[in-house]
């Protein structure tokens, strides 16, 4: 490539090693400038660096105009002969039902549908896929203001990664080191096309502010680079954040007990430890009790390094997603509050509603907000393949359905015969202190669904179903 902002792009990518020879790169593109940068940019260095490339397009059914920029993206894969993929997702369908901002639903539905196609590529071409976003450095610059404003510790202050995983899949992130006025500028040279969203101009969301209001007055009154030194800084505490967590590994003896429902930590060697690897400990044990658990601030864990110190042998404190803690003695014990309904009780679904036709919603307590109804099937009607929104047939339903954890006896159906749940989590390698807690779909013992890795195939679809069940998971 001849072009310098390219040239920076490629370096990046190489000193980071986010992709290697012989990978798919699935690419996030909105139509936006960032994202058609990226397009373009990797579009260039596929043959260069040996990759192939794929284009994902969410369009999340919230403007008028997000119609036209799924076409537009559709139209610049067509001319340049780059696999499309499209999914549509009605967000302000999902705000209204869940207890989400627009902006998170809209991040959470995005990236389970890069992951679930991420898989598809995988399966069918049989090679690495790896899912590239365009943020930039003003992105950068962006999450780490937001999150210090939140009152986030130093994980949160590290920003975000040039490279990451979710589920498995590794996230990368090229242009984490170019700044928007650099993509604008690489745009304009080229005379390449591009969307402008209008959410972007409005201060409707957090980050928009902080792009419009905050940033832009340090630039001028204190620094011109100060984006950019925001970014670096998040660069370094990145460094660091990986530095505790190596010496957080090296402690042994920290962790007496882990299990579905309480985890319990040795208070005397906690408080043999530098408060900052105190705090690492404390908030990994967090973690293992309820690994989607984000909203931990700064003020939680602050009070939480103090309970080994104390010379009080109880206290207790409450934290968000019903989690308490409580210092008994020598010991730091972490749970959930059971007055606050997180114990693994069986959520039964009220069949009743659904067959008169009705919605029904259900919190399951560490997989979210489930809603469930009845439609007829029609054979032209495109199953969803996504990993939180399941079809099955109703038809094949003769008893009540319950969201519970697992018991003696359950099976799940395994082409034409069954499997024991049991068997079946152990071939899934799913880890032992995790197979008690996963809520899974049953009627009786037969499982129709376990969350995150397989439906029953005796439950599914087929040229003779008349009804279909479809259950909607929103993840809190």
């Amino acid at each position: 490539m001849e072009d310098r902002l390219g040239e920076g792009i490629k370096k990046f990518i190489v000193e980071e090693k986010l992709i290697a020879d012989g990978e798919v790169v699935l690419a996030g593109v909105s139509g936006g400038a960032d994202s058609v940068c990226l397009f373009h940019v990797l579009r260039q260095l596929r043959e260069e660096l040996s990759f192939d490339l794929a284009v994902v397009h969410i369009n999340h059914m919230i403007r008028e105009a997000a119609e036209e920029e799924a076409l537009f993206v559709e139209k610049l894969c067509g001319e340049n002969e780059i696999p499309f993929y499209r999914r549509d997702i009605n967000i302000p369908g999902i705000v209204q039902k869940a207890d989400l901002s627009e902006e998170e639903a809209g991040r959470n539905e995005r990236y389970k549908a890069f992951l679930d196609i991420a898989g598809e590529l995988s399966r069918k071409t049989g090679k690495t896929v790896k899912i590239a976003t365009a943020h930039n450095m003003g992105d950068q610059a962006e999450t780490v203001l937001h999150n210090l404003f939140r009152g986030s510790r130093i994980k949160g202050l590290s920003g975000i990664r040039a490279k990451g995983e979710r589920d498995g899949v590794v996230l990368i992130r090229p242009l984490l080191e170019t700044e928007r006025s650099e993509i604008e500028e690489y745009l304009k040279q080229k005379g390449f096309k591009y969307c402008n969203d209008s959410s972007n101009f409005t201060d409707d969301y957090t980050r928009n502010r902080i792009r419009h209001n905050v940033i832009p007055v340090a630039k001028e009154q204190i620094n011109a680079k100060a984006g950019r030194h925001v970014a670096e800084a998040a660069a370094y505490l990145s460094r660091i954040d990986d530095y505790i967590d190596e010496q957080a590994r090296l402690v042994e003896g920290w962790l007496v007990e882990s299990s579905k429902d309480e985890v319990v930590l040795d208070c005397g060697i906690l408080a043999a430890q530098p408060e900052i690897i105190r705090e690492r400990l404390i908030t990994n044990g967090i973690h293992l009790l309820y690994p989607h658990v984000k909203d931990i601030q700064a003020v939680h864990i602050r009070e939480l390094t103090r309970f080994p110190l104390s010379t009080d042998g109880s206290a207790k404190l409450s934290l968000p997603y019903g989690i308490q803690a409580i210092r008994t003695y020598d010991k730091l014990k972490l749970c959930f509050d059971k007055s606050q309904g997180m114990e693994n009780a069986d959520i039964s679904v009220d069949m009743k509603a659904l067959r008169e036709g009705g919605e029904v919603e259900l919190e399951v307590p560490r997989l979210g907000v489930v809603n469930l109804r009845i439609f007829p099937y029609k054979s032209d009607l495109k199953i969803p393949m996504g990993e939180y929104t399941k079809w099955f047939n109703y038809d094949k339903i003769k008893n009540s359905l319950q969201f519970r954890t697992r018991k003696t006896g359950d099976t799940i159906s395994v082409g034409n015969g069954n499997k024991k749940l049991k068997k079946f989590m152990i071939d899934e390698k799913i880890p032992v202190d995790k197979r008690d807690a996963l809520y899974i779909l049953a009627e009786g013992d037969n499982v129709l669904w376990v969350p995150e890795h397989r439906m029953g195939d005796a439950y599914r679809l087929s040229d003779d179903s008349n009804r279909v069940l479809e259950v909607v998971v929103t993840k809190r």
